[in-house]
Parts: structure tokens; C-alpha cells; sequence
């Protein structure tokens, strides 16, 4: 039995179709790298801290302990390289309790061996969430992304 289209059976039809498109292109929102589930990127997340916080500093090649935070220098100057204030590495992947920096950002260096002041040196500490986005690019294994 053949039933008779009317105009609405078409804008129905038309617009349970634009649903389907709207949620086949429109995926599940990421979750945001501050609610601790995305990969944490050196490019795109850690890169943008050191250049709001520490290459006002850590640039060139007279940068304090010979560490330049800049793009392209950040990785190798960090990531399994030896501080020159402490016996821990700058950062150890997968260990950010290992990992000088991250001592050198909560200001716990001296107990972890190290010396100086809290960096950034002379402004206000990082936020909490900034210092747990290192660490958790740390724990991720540091990667050079």
C-alpha cells in the first residue's frame, strides 16, 4: 500500500537527514587538556607557558645555566639533560618528581638538592594548573610533539 507524500513528510525526512550530518560532522567535543585526559603537546601547550613566563629570561645563548626555553631549543635543553644546580635531570620523562624543573617551579628545589629561587625568579609563582600541565606532559613521557 502506497501512502501520499505531503510537503511536512519531506521536511521531516530533510531535516532527521541534516541531524545525522550535523552529529556525523560534529564529533564528540575533545576534552580540554586542563581536565587531565588529552595529550598534553610541548608545541601547542608547554611551549606557550615558557614563552608567557620564562624566555623572558631563558633566551639565547646567555641564558641563565645555558638553558634557552625558546622553540626549538626547549626539548634538548630539558628532556633528559642535566641541571646544573642539582643531580636531578631537568626533566626526567615519566617522572615529574624526578624532574628539576618541576622542583624549580613549586620552589622545593633546595630540598630537592638544588639551589636558587622559585622561577619564573622575580614574578609571581605559576598557576597550579600550569605547573600540573608540566607534569603531566612529564609523566606522559616528555614527548617532543
Amino acid at each position: 500500500m502506497l501512502r501520499k507524500l505531503v510537503p511536512t513528510d519531506g521536511l521531516m525526512a530533510g531535516l532527521f537527514l541534516l541531524g545525522l550530518v550535523l552529529v556525523a560532522c560534529n564529533p564528540s567535543p575533545s576534552t580540554s587538556t586542563t581536565t587531565g585526559t588529552a595529550a598534553v603537546s610541548l608545541k601547542n601547550d608547554i611551549q606557550s607557558i615558557f614563552h608567557t613566563s620564562c624566555v623572558v629570561c631563558h633566551q639565547g645563548g646567555s641564558a641563565p645555566g645555558g638553558l634557552s626555553l625558546e622553540p626549538g631549543a626547549a626539548y634538548k635543553n630539558l628532556v633528559n639533560a642535566k641541571s646544573t644546580e642539582s643531580a636531578l635531570m631537568r626533566v626526567a620523562p615519566g617522572a615529574p618528581d624526578k624532574s628539576y624543573l618541576v622542583n624549580k617551579l613549586r620552589g622545593t628545589q633546595v630540598q630537592a638538592g638544588g639551589s636558587g629561587g622559585q622561577m619564573p625568579l622575580g614574578a609571581s609563582p605559576l598557576p597550579d594548573s600550569q605547573i600540573m600541565l608540566i607534569e603531566r606532559w612529564i609523566t606522559a613521557g616528555a614527548p617532543d610533539n
